[in-house]
C-alpha cells in the first residue's frame, strides 16, 4: 500500500478544516500605505468650516485636477460630501497621480488635525486600495 496517498489525503483534509476556521490575508487584499502628508492650500478652500467633522480614521476622497494651471498633476482632497479641503502637496504627487491615472484606487485617511502657525493643519495617510 502506497504511504502517500493517506498523507496527502490527511493534508488535504487539514488545509480545509483550516480554512473553514479561520480567514487567510490574501497578498494585496488590505490598504498598502504609500505617504503621510499634509493637506496643503486649506486656508483657500472650504476645511475651516469642516474642521470640527475631521476627525482622526475619517476616510477622504481624492481626484485628480490634470487641468489644473499650476501643476498638470494636482490631487485635490475632498469629503465625502464633495467640499475641497486642498491638495496633495505638490511635491508628494508625481507618483501618486501616475497611480491614479493607471486606474489605481488612492485613498486618504485623516490622521490628525492640528494647529499650526494659527492655522489649521490637517495630516493625512494615503494609501493604495488594491483587491
Amino acid at each position: 500500500m502506497d504511504v502517500q496517498l493517506p498523507i496527502a489525503v490527511l493534508t488535504q483534509q487539514l488545509m480545509d478544516k483550516t480554512l473553514k476556521e479561520q480567514m487567510l490575508a490574501l497578498p494585496f487584499a488590505r490598504d498598502i500605505f504609500l505617504v503621510e502628508t499634509h493637506v496643503a492650500g486649506i486656508v483657500y478652500y472650504q476645511a475651516g468650516s469642516v474642521k470640527t467633522q475631521l476627525l482622526s480614521g475619517l476616510v477622504l476622497c481624492l481626484r485628480r485636477e490634470p487641468s489644473n494651471q499650476h501643476d498638470d498633476l494636482a490631487i485635490e482632497v475632498l469629503t465625502d460630501d464633495g467640499i475641497k479641503l486642498g491638495y496633495v502637496p505638490r511635491n508628494r504627487n508625481p507618483v501618486l497621480a501616475r497611480l491614479m491615472d493607471a486606474g489605481k484606487l488612492l485613498v486618504a485617511e485623516v490622521t490628525q488635525i492640528g494647529e499650526w502657525y494659527r492655522q489649521t493643519d490637517i495630516r493625512i495617510k494615503i494609501t493604495l486600495r488594491d483587491g
